[in-house]
């Protein structure tokens, strides 16, 4: 299920979908690679997209969003201030391989600006049970 999307592939899911107006600050991709892969159990991508267009929006693209929403899917800005960035967006729709259903699965994105490292956190709502992994961004402009 889960392929490596590569920085050209992401943004060819986002051309024209997250074109800012002329008076929004400039746009960026933080394009961030995860690490600890079996502890999450398949539900946190090895790549993971969050694309800001400048307008105070943002749009997540992994191949779990890819899959189950077949798009990007809008998330919410917690917080967005020199230090961190933190995102939320939900997931709805999966399906586990074994055939449990989810109907919404949480995701949260903690991203240290000075380092690039980001903290994940993914969690289906029926279930007390949250996955994490860790990974490093980089923040691309073109």
């Amino acid at each position: 299920m889960l392929k490596r999307l590569g920085f050209t592939a992401l943004v060819g899911l986002v051309t024209g979908f997250a074109a800012p107006s002329v008076q929004a600050a400039p746009g960026f991709i933080y394009v961030c690679e995860m690490t600890g892969m079996k502890r999450n159990q398949g539900w946190i991508s090895p790549t993971v997209a969050l694309i800001l267009p400048g307008d105070g929006t943002v749009t997540v693209a992994d191949a779990v969003t890819l899959h189950f929403a077949k798009k990007p899917v809008e998330g919410k800005i917690l917080r967005d201030n020199g230090n961190k960035l933190i995102v939320k967006w939900t997931v709805k729709g999966a399906q586990a391989d074994a055939g449990q259903r989810f109907s919404n699965f949480d995701y949260r994105a903690i991203v240290v600006k000075k380092t690039g490292r980001i903290d994940m956190t993914a969690q289906a709502r029926s279930i007390d049970f949250r996955l994490f992994s860790k990974g490093k961004c980089e923040k691309r402009t073109k």
